[in-house]
Order: structure tokens, then C-alpha cells, then sequence
């Protein structure tokens, strides 16, 4: 008899300490985007039969790459007064590129149930040839193997919280004239770059003027003198999300410094591989490179 109480007692508490779910199936938004944007997925779990898998469990397969689900507060008042066990969802984020195939995509939830296949379309974007003319001693610079692998390790940062505010759309970084578009090809002194597209976007600002963080985030590589950044910002914003900051003359953060949204964190210069003075500005969303410009437009979840 006190067998069967304990192990009753015991069911109850697993069920009062799990995380309960309220709502079943996943949410994609949007279902179409063109080149370049990405597909939000987030929900709590997903049924199979008469049971189901939360979605922390479970992983996102898009063209044989993977993308784990993140816990994402969503009430805070009802997180905290439930002790964790209500007020969030499960979020990832799916990115796109210039070189992602137009057309139907199948994306597939493999949980530990079972897995289960959606589709998304990709549809063309508008990625124009822009020529660009470098000087002898710009074009013999390449990054090293150090600058690659720093680089690298940044752009794959994956804290488990979003920083960002994401009731309301980014800051610009500068108030310069957008001098060069997201995904454009390019030829470099009358030479077609292959599998090259343009990963950010360039403010055309003039040598010092001020670079601010466009949302709330942490530093995680302060690069200086780098081959082809020349100085370099790359700073965490939770989730996968990293932006980039690109042939500055300063620096004014450091590494693992948190900085807020509108904070100065450097300065424009033409440092690395540039044609003039300008910020080059990029986002990348589980290390690939995405279009900033929605960023700046809508509330980005």
C-alpha cells in the first residue's frame, strides 16, 4: 500500500514540475519568404498519437542542416509566479540566403516520437552586379587563419535567451546613406566572385562618425587589424542571432561587454579590405547570413 502511495505521490509531482503544454503544434511564420528572410517556428510540443513531444526535444532538419528549438519567455509575470512552469514557448529560427534554391522546401521536425514534414516556399530576390575597383595593396589581403577561425567561433554563438526587445523593430547602426544593398553580386576588378554575395549592408558614413548597437546584445569578438574586417565588432544577441560590424576606425566595447540598444560600441573607418570609409553592417541567424532590412522594419520575434 505505501508502494502504490509513493508511486502515486511521485507521478503527481513529475506532472506538477513538467512543463504542461497548452497549445498543440508548432506555429511557421511566414510560410513564403523570399531569398534572404527567414521562417520563425515556435510552439510548445507537437502530438504523436496519444502522446507528445515538447519541442525542446525535438530538432528542425532544412536541407540536411539542423536547428535546435530555444526556451523564449514570452510572460515573464506568468514565469515567474509559476515557478518556470508556464509562460514561455519553444522558438527557432530558419535562415535564407542569396544561394538558397527558389521553390518548395520541406522542412522536418524530428522529435523522439516521431517526425513529422511541412513545406515552406523561397521565392527570388532582387540581388543586382555591383563592380568593385580595388587598389593593388587592398586586393593582396586575405584573412588569416586565426581572423577565419575567430570569425567563425563568433558567428556560431548560441546563448539559450533572446537580448533582443522583440516588440519593436532594431536600430539603425548608422544614420549614412545605405551605399550598397544586401545579396549583391560582385566583381572585383573585372572578376566575377563565385558563390559571393554581399552579406550586409554598407552605411556610407564618414571616417568617425558613430556606430551604435541596434539592439541589446553582448560582445563576443573585438577583432583589431584584422586582413579583411580590419576592425571588427561581432556582438551576441541570444538565440543564434549575431550581428557585425565591419572596417571600423575604433573600437569602443570590448569583448563579453553587454551593450544596449543606441549604444555607441565604435566608430566608421576604412580599416581591412575597403574602398573608402564605410560601416559595413551584417546579421547572421544560426551562422548564416540573412537581410538586415526587415530587421530595421518590423518587430523581429
Amino acid at each position: 500500500m505505501k508502494a502504490k502511495y509513493f508511486l502515486i505521490l511521485g507521478i503527481f509531482l513529475v506532472l506538477i514540475f513538467q512543463p504542461q503544454p497548452t497549445t498543440a503544434g508548432i506555429w511557421i511564420r511566414p510560410i513564403s519568404v523570399k531569398q534572404g528572410e527567414i521562417v520563425v517556428v515556435s510552439g510548445l510540443f507537437y502530438p504523436f498519437g496519444n502522446s507528445y513531444s515538447l519541442l525542446e526535444n525535438c530538432v528542425l532538419n532544412l536541407e540536411n542542416k539542423k536547428y535546435a528549438f530555444a526556451r523564449e519567455i514570452v510572460s515573464y509575470e506568468n514565469f515567474r509566479n509559476s515557478s518556470g512552469r508556464e509562460g514561455f514557448q519553444f522558438i527557432t529560427r530558419l535562415p535564407t540566403t542569396p544561394l538558397t534554391k527558389v521553390g518548395t522546401k520541406k522542412i522536418i521536425l524530428e522529435c523522439p516520437l516521431g517526425k513529422q514534414e511541412f513545406n515552406i516556399n523561397v521565392l527570388a530576390g532582387q540581388f543586382p552586379l555591383q563592380n568593385i575597383k580595388l587598389t593593388a595593396s587592398k586586393n593582396a589581403l586575405s584573412s588569416s587563419e586565426a581572423e577565419k577561425k575567430a570569425v567563425d567561433l563568433a558567428l556560431n554563438t548560441f546563448s539559450s535567451y533572446k537580448l533582443w526587445d522583440g516588440s519593436k523593430p532594431w536600430l539603425l547602426p548608422n544614420t549614412a546613406r545605405k551605399s550598397s544593398g544586401y545579396g549583391l553580386r560582385r566583381t572585383y576588378n573585372g572578376k566575377l566572385a563565385d558563390n559571393y554575395f554581399h552579406k550586409g549592408l554598407d552605411f556610407a558614413g564618414f571616417t568617425g562618425s558613430p556606430v551604435v548597437a541596434p539592439a541589446k546584445g553582448r560582445v563576443v569578438l573585438a577583432g583589431k587589424n584584422f586582413a579583411t574586417q580590419g576592425n571588427c565588432l561581432f556582438i551576441d544577441h541570444g538565440q543564434g542571432v549575431i550581428s557585425a560590424y565591419l572596417h571600423l576606425s575604433s573600437l569602443e566595447v570590448q569583448e563579453n561587454q553587454e551593450v544596449e540598444a543606441g549604444q555607441l560600441i565604435g566608430k566608421v573607418g576604412d580599416t581591412g579590405i575597403a574602398t573608402g570609409p564605410h560601416l559595413h553592417f551584417g546579421i547572421y541567424v544560426n551562422a548564416e547570413n540573412v537581410n538586415p532590412e526587415p530587421w530595421f522594419q518590423y518587430p523581429m520575434p
